[in-house]
């Protein structure tokens, strides 16, 4: 098999589509790989005989032009094919290329190409289950593989190359058992891509790696247990000049950088009871390092420092970089653990046993050899590392995890770590259900991005979920029961009467939850529904509950809840009943039951978070707020229902403050005004013993980047004719669904929209279509929220223009706003001080810093809304935006000007 030469190809093409006939080859490139190294090359542009569409030149700058002196495909047609015809075909997105490729041939009455294919997408998928994304950009980016011009075929095809070599070394690697139960799986892979195993495994020598364990079967990565060192840290630098010297080399310092690590430090180092800090962040300095620094020098033995964010940590994240490079300048070995729930880590048997289950999902099957390759070298088996969406995965990846009552292979690792780490990260959703086991010997509280800390809190004291629900989950559950296309869990349990017993009552006590459910669910809309109280929202219709008559309907059911709550526990003792039992069970069989433990407890999730939730909800003595969510077709049986508590009151207080009394808070966005309590309510701290830091911008951005503001704000500028002047990415910062929607329409009811990408965001909040769009287009205008602009700045991709259009403060499409607002004004009869204002500067300093940060420093930020400019926003604003870059007023001539010479 050394002789194998791999050709390498990748083309460029007037379009995407193969099936009307009308789109060409204009490039054509092939790397050749033999031995794992790169033999030689093939490159030639190609005269597709027809216009080169302007949005194909954009995006790989191929003009026509650049191919009117080049030969046609029937030209080079012989001498393609015989480049390729004795080699094994490679392309990543194989499925395209060969295809394409061979149409050209036909055309050209020219002998088709029979070669075996590959797919290097789907190799890296399996081989490389870690990576983020398997697009050509990131992977080579994630591989640290130079790839110049991305959507030049040459480019493209060389960087391939250079990743097949990495995945033929992957392949090397496996262990022969590994590639044998790929094998058997016979996953459905594009083309010949299955080969590569079956080619993997011939070469194979049964030779014992000592990095590999064998557990159940599954070659695993062998892990070792970290021992506790103490450790020792020298005297505090207190001084500029000492940090530079420590410093030099690894980390960027400044004086302010400098003032922020004194000032925490000074805040615990002689304090018996030490202030809360708020830290507002800008994007100039180093904040993880920052707060990283002086706690360490504070960490006494067995003091951890706890790191709480808005995000799922994993082994990769930024963070790390820092604690390495603390641990560099101090020579200390501080120790970090990334901690998630116990069921997100892999439970070995579970696994072993859903391998002897036949799936009839080709989804199901591939993911079960990413996770054969994976567990070849993960040292935590922390799902979180194949970067799974779990909220739309198949439910095999339910069968695979772990379980609270989980104690195996990776458990005991985990457990042995966090007792030696000295710093642990975990999400905010991981701290509020796990505060008291986090804050043992007086550990120190780090909450990154903290104003969604309090939006977290207040999702446990709230309820969301679809009417039909209740009937979905208990069918499939029964599916299970009594499927005849597989074998059902009756089947299971036909031999011994007191098991099947207990599944009957099981099942019997479900069915009775469901009904009990559903009774429930027609009170609600019997008493509720009206299609004449239905409000027009956008995307749909909402119905408001009145509070009181909901709380009434409730304890109307008491009855039914606390049967509801007997059933729930009775199901869980039954399940656990029969888990007892399952080691008399063969491995096809115990995957099957699994399954089946698994979707009755989703199910019992759901009642336990929704359905009773509700119950306990309307006997709490705080305000709650209940609505119907209804699409256009107004069909009452697929509403949302959701609801709950509408502000924190004593929940962070109750359940992390009470716990933790060393506490750092840091967001992108603290004040609103100098005097506001908006932010202290919102996480429940008190003036008094809280301490607000701000450091001021230290680079000045006048000369570079514009905050304008509109002379004629009375009439400001239409958007979509600003827009004609546009030639960069755009974001519209809108915080209503109806004006997203207003503005998406005239953009692209107008000649905008000829020659831009416009995208709006969604009532369901769901960015994903919007975020991938983006990354893939040119010349994009997206309109939407912070949460969107936030999403998009994850993804790094440059946006030089932010125009902030009228920000309501009388109008929220979220429930929960609106009824604080309500709140507010019932209470203190000036909502605006108190919700609207401090709200809408928060949103629109957090906008500007983000564009300032994607935009490499050189760009435009448009304020067109007359209340932000002179209404009680104005002040405040201004006051607290960053300090390096000042706001000009213009005319609706110097404005286009200026966006004219962006």
């Amino acid at each position: 098999m050394s002789n194998t030469v791999f050709s390498v190809v990748d083309i460029e093409t007037t379009g995407s589509s193969q099936s009307n006939g009308n789109n060409r080859i204009i490039q054509f490139s092939c790397t050749f790989v033999q031995n794992n190294k790169i033999i030689g090359s093939f490159n030639s542009f190609i005269n597709p005989e027809m216009d080169i569409p302007n949005e194909i030149t954009k995006l790989t700058g191929i003009s026509n032009k650049t191919v009117e002196d080049s030969p046609t495909f029937s030209e080079v047609a012989d001498q393609i094919y015989n480049l390729l015809k004795n080699t094994v075909f490679v392309a990543h997105n194989v499925n395209f290329d060969f295809p394409f490729i061979n149409l050209e041939l036909e055309r050209s009455n020219h002998k088709l190409l029979t070669n075996k294919a590959i797919d290097t997408v789907t190799l890296s998928q399996l081989l490389l289950p870690t990576e983020s994304s398997y697009k050509l950009t990131d992977l080579s980016k994630s591989l640290n593989i130079i790839h110049k011009h991305p959507h030049s075929s040459s480019s493209d095809a060389l960087a391939t190359a250079k990743i097949l070599i990495i995945l033929l070394h992957q392949l090397e690697n496996l262990p022969k058992a590994t590639v044998k139960q790929i094998l058997d799986i016979n996953p459905s892979l594009p083309m010949n891509t299955i080969d590569m195993f079956k080619r993997a495994f011939n070469l194979k020598k049964d030779v014992d790696n000592p990095k590999i364990k064998n557990i159940r079967g599954l070659q695993v990565r062998k892990i070792k247990y970290r021992q506790d060192e103490p450790i020792e840290m020298p005297k505090y630098p207190n001084n500029k000049r000492k940090k530079q010297k420590m410093f030099s080399g690894i980390v960027d310092f400044t004086l302010t950088e400098n003032k922020l690590m004194n000032s925490i430090y000074g805040n615990y180092h002689s304090k018996k009871v030490s202030n809360k800090l708020l830290i507002e962040e800008n994007d100039e300095f180093n904040y993880d390092f920052g707060y990283l620094f002086p706690l360490s020098y504070l960490l006494k033995s067995n003091q951890k420092i706890i790191i709480a964010a808005d995000e799922d940590y994993n082994g990769d994240s930024s963070i790390i970089t820092q604690i390495n490079k603390l641990n560099k300048i101090n020579n200390t070995k501080l120790k970090c653990i990334v901690l998630h729930s116990i069921s997100d880590y892999i439970d070995l048997d579970k696994f072993a046993n859903t391998l002897k289950v036949q799936s009839s999902s080709k989804n199901t099957q591939f993911l079960k050899c990413k996770i054969l390759v994976w567990l070849t070298f993960t040292k935590t088996g922390d799902i979180n590392e194949l970067r799974l969406k779990k909220d739309n995965n198949q439910n095999y990846f339910l069968n695979v995890v772990s379980d609270e009552q989980n104690h195996g292979y990776y458990i005991k690792r985990l457990s042995n770590d966090f007792n030696t780490a000295n710093i642990v990260l975990v999400s905010h959703n991981y701290l509020l259900t796990h505060a008291k086991e986090l804050s043992t010997n007086n550990s120190f509280l780090v909450i990154k991005d903290s104003r969604q800390l309090a939006k977290h809190a207040l999702n446990y004291h709230r309820v969301n979920f679809s009417l039909s629900e209740n009937r979905i989950v208990v069918n499939h559950i029964v599916n299970m029961l009594y499927q005849t296309h597989n074998r059902n869990i009756y089947d299971i349990f036909q031999h011994s009467k007191a098991k099947k017993a207990l599944v009957k009552k099981l099942e019997n006590i479900i069915n009775k939850s469901s009904d009990q459910i559903e009774n429930i669910k027609d009170g609600l809309v019997n008493n509720f529904y009206a299609k004449k109280n239905l409000i027009k929202v956008a995307n749909g219709y909402t119905l408001n509950i009145d509070d009181q008559r909901f709380a009434k309907f409730i304890n109307s059911k008491s009855s039914l809840f606390k049967s509801l709550g007997r059933n729930q526990q009775t199901c869980l003792d039954l399940i656990d009943s029969l888990k007892r039992k399952m080691n008399h069970f063969s491995g096809e069989d115990k995957g099957i039951l699994y399954a089946f433990f698994d979707k009755i407890n989703e199910y019992m999730t759901f009642i336990e978070s929704n359905i009773l939730r509700i119950n306990s909800l309307v006997k709490h003595k705080d305000p709650t707020v209940f609505a119907l969510f209804l699409n256009e077709d107004k069909d009452i049986q697929n509403a949302m229902f959701k609801g709950g508590m509408i502000r924190n009151k004593n929940i962070l207080s109750n359940d992390i403050y009470s716990v933790f009394n060393k506490i750092i808070f840091l967001d992108s966005s603290v004040y609103s005004s100098k005097r506001s309590q908006f932010f202290y309510d919102q996480l429940e701290l008190k003036r008094k013993n809280t301490r607000m830091i701000k450091f001021e911008d230290e680079t000045n951005l006048n000369d570079k980047f514009k905050l304008i503001l509109d002379e004629s704000l009375q009439i400001p500028m239409p958007i979509e004719k600003l827009m004609q002047y546009n030639s960069g990415n755009v974001f519209i910062l809108a915080e209503s669904q109806s004006r997203i929607n207003e503005i998406s329409r005239k953009l692209k009811d107008s000649s905008v929209n000829e020659n831009t990408v416009i995208l709006s965001q969604e009532l369901n909040r769901n960015n994903s279509k919007v975020v991938k769009k983006f990354i893939s287009s040119r010349n994009n205008i997206v309109i939407g929220d912070n949460e969107l602009l936030e999403e998009l700045k994850e993804k790094h991709k440059f946006i030089n223009i932010l125009i902030i259009d009228s920000l309501s403060i009388n109008e929220f499409d979220n429930i929960y706003l609106q009824a604080e607002y309500d709140l507010i004004n019932k209470e203190y009869g000036n909502p605006n001080d108190g919700l609207s204002i401090p709200l809408g500067i928060i949103n629109i300093k957090e906008a500007i810093k983000n564009i300032i940060s994607l935009s490499n420093g050189k760009g435009i930020i448009y304020l067109r809304d007359k209340e932000i400019v002179d209404g009680p926003y104005g002040n405040n604003l201004f006051e607290l935006i960053p300090n390096h870059i000042k706001p000009t007023s213009m005319n609706k001539r110097e404005i286009i000007d200026t966006f004219k010479k962006l």
